[in-house]
C-alpha cells in the first residue's frame, strides 16, 4: 500500500528527464551496494569453509597446518588470477 502511495506521489511530480534519471540512479545504487555486500559475504563464507576443510584434512592426515601467513599469501595469489 505504501509503495502504491509513493508511486502515485512520484507520478504527480513534474520531474525533468534529468531528475527522473537521478532518482532511478539512486534506487539502483542501493540495489548495487546490497549485491556487492552479498558477493563479499559469500566470498568470506566460502574462504572460511575452505580453510576449515583444510584444517580437518590436515588433522586426519597428520599433516602440519598451513600458517595464516601462507594462507593469506595463497588468497592474494588467487585474487590476482
Amino acid at each position: 500500500m505504501a509503495l502504491n502511495n509513493l508511486w502515485t506521489y512520484l507520478q504527480g511530480l513534474k520531474l525533468a528527464r534529468k531528475d527522473r534519471d537521478w532518482l532511478a540512479g539512486k534506487l539502483m545504487e542501493a540495489t548495487e551496494k546490497e549485491k556487492e555486500t552479498q558477493r563479499q559475504q559469500a566470498y568470506v563464507k566460502e574462504t572460511l569453509y575452505r580453510a576449515l576443510d583444510e584444517v580437518k584434512a590436515a588433522q586426519r592426515e597428520g599433516r602440519k597446518l598451513t600458517t595464516i601467513d601462507e594462507f593469506i599469501k595463497e588468497l592474494e595469489t588467487e585474487e590476482t588470477v
